[in-house]
């Protein structure tokens, strides 16, 4: 018979496929999708955990005839939508960067599909099983799936996996007892179905969330000025869609990379894995603004709504509120009703702030951000009832590391909350500035309220993230990681931070698929870089990697010679005296343990762990590398650990994996 022993569905969640009829169903409804891209699903789905090549997949379903991968990106974007996947939301097509794709899933194959009347009509003559026997059980798969910031989720019997399947034998069709048998064996699995339906009520099916991204509005005109106050509306318009329940927003810097290379409906799909996005015009003239806007779908490039808004200038604080409103309509979603300004800022305020904001998130050049804090301190004098002006101004003094800047701080901080208690930079100031003094307890609640009011801000992510990574907690530095780079994904820090974090846990392969990304994110020669992928290299013992990137550093790097001089001694131990002879006068210069000083042989203990006391924010989750155990040893260690107060926050809030109680010291491996 043809197709015997051959399972024509598969099933996973609320998705099922039939490979004969090439439909594709998400949650009882028929989704449509083109012919190659459900030929590249059927394949993905058939051996879950497989990671497939580009090649392999254009040559299985292309033959590889004239098909370039762009071909294959728009697929696997258009498979995702279909699966009701968004950004940050990649729960079972991953993308394998340098290598391919790969479906993650708990899959179910069905001869017959589930539960419907030709299975019921193929089944005839045969005993049902109970709904504890399943047709099929899953594929050898783990016992958690990646979730879409990464973290394990149970895996839980479904409705469709408790289905009757046909026992192997078939029911005697002589006498009454055979019917008894057949008329018991339903009523047991009718109790148990009731009995299981009132334990797992049916819950309704959840629509993929949209995710949306703001494109930096174009100022018509030629001052560079307006053309600054457009990119600032453009961030204020994101904060404010970012309240809006069910949407998440890509942030400010990938939108406006995006811009700048031109993407279009179906690379912004690809690249930011966006639903929606919204483009549009400035134009001022004099006091009158227009503002023109269009919410695009993705990658279709259809148009869902278009508007213009005409308006004086004294009224940009409260448009935001309107075209928020009418993006939330458009896409059926909610914005909650927001806290109405005792007294809109003065217009003239409210632009200098955006443009100074602007400036500060995206520091375009040392020059500007310079002039920036100057411009800053002056609005905040000019403005001392605008909590936003005064939380940046707050925000930009606590994260200079500078001893005694947090002096200068911390009252900026406070006249904010006085005047808005729900200051986000405000806020942070005050966490950061308790971690700075290893007041970890204070200091992390106060950053994980912060990022509790503010979850889609991609730099409290990071910050957050950095000082958990610091204090041993590297699988939750790491979710915080992937949801900031979820959020911007062309955004040099966030890539820069998640690449960090996983060469800390030890995954060394995966973090190198971004760290080599940096160098065309950075835009210009950047040591910071340089270094990142020079410990990875070191780490993946690729001594050639290393020796080439250490050559191409900046000439004018004072710590080039170190490096090739620590790259040569790690491929020949030799020439280890003459690096280690380097970096002590280096050191003795300078007057403070460098970096380099983490990768010697033997390293000096309290010369690493002084290193660790005066770059802690930056520097801090290095102390957790596998690579540098060495440093981790001994009563020095323990006597680190109670200086800087992390076994109390330890203590008080569990302990990281990686260490334990050792009378009143720890032992971490």
């Amino acid at each position: 018979m043809e197709g015997e022993g051959r399972f024509r569905y598969i099933a996973f969640d609320a998705v099922e496929i039939d490979l004969d009829g090439r439909r594709l169903s998400v949650g009882g409804r028929d989704v449509a999708l083109e012919p190659k891209a459900f030929d590249v699903l059927a394949l993905l789905v058939q051996a879950p955990g497989k990671a497939f090549s580009r090649d392999e997949l254009l040559d299985a379903v292309w033959g590889h005839r004239h098909v370039t991968p762009g071909v294959l990106n728009r697929v696997v974007t258009l498979v995702r939508h279909a699966l009701g996947e968004s950004a940050g939301s990649t729960r079972y097509i991953h993308t394998l960067h340098g290598v391919g794709y790969r479906f993650d899933g708990v899959v179910r194959r069905f001869a017959q599909r589930a539960g419907s009347s030709e299975e019921r009509a193929a089944a005839e003559g045969v005993a049902w099983a109970t709904p504890s026997a399943a047709i099929s059980e899953p594929d050898d798969a783990p016992e958690t799936l990646p979730s879409a910031a990464g973290i394990g989720e149970q895996v839980k019997d479904t409705p469709t996996a408790a289905a009757p399947t046909v026992s192997a034998k078939p029911l005697r069709r002589s006498g009454w007892p055979g019917l008894w048998l057949l008329a018991a064996t339903l009523v047991v699995v009718a109790v148990g179905a009731l009995l299981w339906w009132r334990a797992n009520p049916a819950k309704p099916a959840v629509a993929p969330q949209s995710t949306l991204v703001v494109l930096p509005l174009r100022a018509i005109g030629d001052d560079k000025g307006e053309a600054v106050f457009a990119d600032g509306l453009s961030e204020e318009l994101t904060t404010a869609l970012a309240r809006v329940d069910g949407l998440r927003l890509i942030a400010s810097v990938s939108a406006a990379r995006a811009r700048e290379q031109g993407l279009d409906a179906v690379q912004l799909a690809e690249r930011l894995h966006v639903t929606h996005a919204i483009e549009g015009s400035l134009r001022e003239s004099g006091d009158a603004l227009r503002i023109d806007l269009r919410l695009v779908e993705t990658p279709s490039g259809r148009t869902v709504w278009a508007q213009s808004y005409d308006r004086r200038m004294k009224d940009v604080f409260g448009v935001q509120q309107e075209i928020a409103q009418a993006v939330a309509s458009a896409l059926a979603l909610h914005l909650p009703l927001d806290r109405v300004a005792a007294k809109p800022p003065d217009p003239a305020v409210f632009r200098e702030y955006l443009r100074l904001r602007h400036i500060f998130l995206t520091r375009p050049d040392d020059a500007d951000y310079a002039k920036a804090e100057v411009a800053l301190n002056a609005l905040a004098a000019r403005a001392p009832d605008f909590a936003p002006v005064h939380g940046l101004l707050a925000l930009n003094l606590a994260t200079h590391f500078e001893p005694g800047r947090e002096q200068e701080a911390l009252p900026e901080a406070m006249r904010a909350l006085r005047i808005d208690p729900d200051n986000v930079y405000a806020h942070a100031v005050l966490g950061e500035l308790a971690c700075q003094r290893d007041e970890w307890n204070d200091g992390m609640r106060e950053l994980r309220a912060t990022l509790a009011r503010n979850p889609t801000d991609p730099i409290m992510n990071s910050l957050v993230g950095m000082r958990l990574a610091g204090l041993g907690y590297g699988e939750e530095a790491l979710r915080l990681a992937q949801v900031g780079y979820a959020m911007d994904p062309l955004s040099y820090w966030a890539v820069a931070n998640l690449g960090a974090q996983l060469d800390t846990l030890g995954r060394h392969a995966e973090a190198r698929s971004y760290l080599d990304t940096l160098p065309g994110l950075a835009g210009k020669p950047d040591v910071e870089t340089d270094e990142l992928r020079w410990r990875n290299a070191v780490w993946r013992k690729d001594l050639a990697g290393a020796r080439d990137i250490a050559a191409h550093m900046p000439d004018d790097f004072a710590q080039k010679p170190l490096y090739v001089a620590f790259s040569a001694a790690l491929a020949d131990p030799a020439l280890w005296p003459q690096a280690l002879a380097q970096l002590h006068a280096a050191q003795q210069a300078s007057g403070t343990p460098l970096l380099l000083q983490l990768q010697v042989p033997q390293p000096d203990q309290a010369m690493a762990l002084r290193f660790f006391e005066n770059n802690w924010f930056f520097y801090g989750r290095l102390l957790w590398v596998r690579e540098y155990a060495a440093i981790r040893q001994g009563p020095a260690f323990s006597d680190f650990l109670r200086r800087t107060k992390m076994l109390a926050y330890w203590n008080a809030n569990g302990w990281p994996p990686q260490c334990k109680p050792d009378g009143d010291g720890a032992r971490c491996e």
